[in-house]
């Protein structure tokens, strides 16, 4: 037997791999800078640091594209094919940050005011017609101010009845066809690929004629109606892409859904999140976990109750939510305004509970009495 004394196991372990915040705080801003906007809410659930670095203006400004918000208002009253557009920016030479609407001079095209719209990076895409059914697409590219007519679809549609999406870079059309029928009908899926600049079909669905607002959220088609809330997944197996979902919301209790009857009025995705607003319910956001509405929830944990949003839209890079809404009525010389007013809202996940947070509220413009909302929505 050897006299030698049994070997002892070591206690060493190898050093943990090294993390992200043992980086210099600047070059963890710039891997920030790349991360895909669909990625950033979802990395702010890490921690308090990328939180905070993920909201810095410094982050803000390396990266090298950034989203205007477009606003557009129609004038019901003399012409309702005269439509002007602004952008909302922070207002130069202040000591604190605050917001104004600036007119935007870009030709956007009037004759299709009521168009349904998307965006695919610096372009807009102009579909179908407003009061009545058209094929029409038009294309504006806002860094060049260029407008073009692009190729028409196979089916005239109609602007609310039908619901847009982009996937992939490509542009799908869902409903608002012609039909005399008022439930539900058989209707192409139309898809446009800005970079063939062709449209093809993508089978048949079975939608109602109804009122909708549309949004991608996770590379599929959410259709958000006052009932139900339908999903259209390109890469499902044909009659098969189409799920429709009951409109229900979650209760207090974890799981436990509840009747969600109510009218929705306008929908918008923020960081891959559907947003939504309900007349009675306020805005609210589909959680895909259990397929149904949640509330959002204020710092201290209750519901933060928004009570108008008469515009929505995902705000600048930094994903916030921001809520536009008609004030009262003004008179000067005689001549009759109405208020602006913007609510920009902080988002931040925090379990299965969105908490949102008011960072800026105030007026940002005034217009002619008889404008009203038509289009909002992010583009480069």
């Amino acid at each position: 037997m050897s006299d030698e004394p049994p070997k002892k196991h070591s206690t060493h372990h190898p050093p943990p791999p090294p993390s992200l915040s043992s980086l210099p705080q600047e070059i963890v801003l710039r891997c920030l800078a790349f991360v895909p906007r669909s990625y950033r809410l979802s990395l702010s659930w890490v921690s308090k640091e990328l939180r905070s670095l993920l909201r810095s203006p410094e982050l803000n400004g390396l990266r090298p594209d950034k989203n205007s918000l477009y606003v557009c208002f129609q004038n019901k009253h003399n012409d309702p094919t005269t439509v002007h557009w602004f952008t909302l920016r922070p207002k130069e030479e202040t000591t604190t940050t605050e917001y104004v609407l600036v007119p935007n001079p870009t030709p956007f095209p009037p004759h299709k005011y009521g168009s349904s719209t998307a965006t695919v990076g610096s372009k807009i895409f102009f579909i179908g017609g407003s009061r009545k059914p058209s094929s029409d697409l038009w294309i504006l590219d806002t860094r060049t101010g260029n407008m073009t007519q692009g190729p028409s679809m196979s089916v005239p549609r109609k602007k609310y009845d039908a619901a847009v999406g982009v996937i992939d870079g490509k542009v799908y059309v869902i409903g608002g066809g012609v039909s005399n029928k008022r439930f539900h009908e058989e209707i192409q899926v139309e898809v446009f690929d800005p970079k063939s600049g062709t449209w093809e079909l993508a089978g048949v669905e079975n939608v109602r004629k109804t009122l909708r607002c549309g949004a991608s959220v996770d590379r599929k088609v959410y259709m958000v109606e006052s009932e139900e809330t339908s999903v259209y997944n390109p890469r499902g197996c044909e009659r098969e892409r189409m799920v429709r979902i009951v409109n229900e919301r979650l209760s207090s209790e974890r799981g436990r859904k509840e009747a969600l009857d109510d009218t929705v009025c306008r929908a918008c995705v923020v960081e891959d999140v559907l947003f939504a607003f309900f007349v009675r319910s306020g805005v609210m956001w589909f959680n895909t976990k259990f397929n149904a509405w949640s509330s959002l929830v204020g710092p201290d944990g209750k519901k933060l109750f928004i009570s108008r949003a008469d515009a929505m839209s995902e705000y600048d890079d930094d994903g916030r939510l921001a809520v536009l809404y008609m004030l009262g009525e003004n008179e000067v010389d005689e001549t009759f305004t109405k208020s602006v007013g913007c609510m920009l809202v902080k988002l931040d996940r925090a379990g299965e509970k969105i908490c949102g947070t008011i960072d800026w509220s105030g007026v940002v413009g005034a217009v002619p009495y008889w404008f009203s909302f038509l289009h909002c929505f992010t583009c480069l």
